[in-house]
């Protein structure tokens, strides 16, 4: 007999292929390899107090506030701890419960279901004042560069003709749609539409109906405008909703949340009711890194970034080369290689479908290690 301590985060249903498992017994045990973390804000104590008792009583278990057991009318923080088949069957437990426990009961009850691998968007940007001097192109080299993206890896391309850099300001309709029209036309002429998904960042509806008259398939809006919907419905696109707090001009002019997570939830919310009201089918999620938020927030963000996925849409993070790194290991723009692909690899592992780069074939790389790293003959 041989013992072995394996990486918790191996691929279990690998493992019981190893062992030789009934298929039923791996159905069961799956959804006991999973340890969730649900952090409870504003806690009455005889709601901490019925559910510390009902968490222990399916194996799983409550931290509370030191004071709570003595049941002293208090509001508090806690901590829930359980596998996926503990809260299942706990979520079904305070759906009968009172003092709010049934909407923590429905929160439970939602899926927090992760990709199995992430697709990545290549960034243009045919303007000469985004952040990243590198990423700029003009038609010619534009196209040149989509192609190599879609070579290397890239599924979508990400084109936007104005910067939404701190402190910048719009350009107007009219040069907008100045800088996009030929290399738009240019892109629909040369079907490269049909080898990757082309995505206009921008919240102009005339600039963006004109990409998706040309093959575009995703309006990538940081203002999330639900108005810009009907467009997602007529042309079948997928409506990015991004997260931004005030405007690219004044946004990092001290940001603050009084509730980063819940705020952010409730923005979506908002927005997808909306949308969906408008006509728009096809969601993408998009938490806004860098836009209205401290560098802190953005590390909140990307570390709990799964709490989204119970909207059920993808997530995009574009966390490429952004100042969250410098902040955290002085650099320039040029030499924020290694921080985008640290950042990036977290989101994806914390939830995110969509990887937004200016390095499509660095990360590329990234991506296809990271899930050999994952494969079957590794567990």
């Amino acid at each position: 007999m041989k013992f072995y301590k394996i990486n918790e985060k191996s691929n279990f249903d690998e493992i019981c292929k190893s062992i030789a498992a009934s298929t039923a017994g791996v159905n069961i045990m799956r959804e006991k390899s999973t340890l969730n973390f649900i952090y409870i804000k504003d806690i009455k104590s005889p709601a901490a107090n019925i559910l510390k008792q009902d968490a222990l009583s399916v194996g799983a278990d409550l931290v509370t506030h030191k004071d709570t057991i003595f049941g002293r009318e208090m509001l508090s923080n806690a901590l829930l701890i359980g596998s996926n088949a503990q809260l299942k069957i706990l979520a079904k437990k305070e759906k009968l419960q009172d003092f709010g426990l049934k909407n923590l009961a429905d929160f439970l009850a939602q899926s927090f279901k992760k990709p199995s691998k992430p697709e990545i968007m290549g960034v243009l940007n045919i303007n000469d004042d985004s952040f990243n001097e590198a990423s700029r192109v003009d038609t010619k080299s534009g196209i040149e560069k989509a192609i190599k993206m879609i070579e290397q890896g890239a599924s979508y391309i990400d084109l936007g003709g104005v910067s939404s850099r701190p402190g910048s300001e719009y350009c107007g309709r009219d040069e907008e749609f100045r800088r996009i029209k030929d290399i738009v036309a240019e892109i629909c002429r040369q079907n490269l539409h049909e080898k990757a998904k082309f995505s206009l960042d921008s919240f102009d509806e005339y600039c963006l109906e004109y990409a998706l008259n040309h093959g575009f398939k995703m309006i990538n809006d940081i203002t999330a405008n639900p108005n810009l919907a009907h467009l997602a419905k007529k042309y079948d696109a997928q409506f990015c909703l991004m997260h931004m707090q005030n405007d690219p001009k004044t946004m990092q002019n001290a940001p603050h949340y009084d509730d980063l997570i819940a705020q952010i939830d409730e923005f979506f919310k908002e927005k997808i009711e909306k949308s969906l009201a408008n006509g728009a089918k096809n969601l993408v999620l998009d938490v806004g890194i860098g836009f209205g938020k401290t560098p802190q927030h953005n590390m909140i963000l990307i570390k709990h970034l799964e709490h989204f996925t119970h909207f059920g849409y993808p997530l995009l993070v574009g966390a490429s080369r952004k100042s969250v790194i410098n902040f955290y290991h002085k650099s320039e723009v040029k030499d924020r290689l290694s921080g985008s692909l640290y950042l990036h690899l977290k989101s994806y592992e914390n939830g995110a479908s969509i990887i937004r780069t200016h390095d499509v074939f660095e990360h590329s790389q990234l991506f296809n290690l990271h899930l050999a790293y994952e494969s079957e003959n590794l567990w």
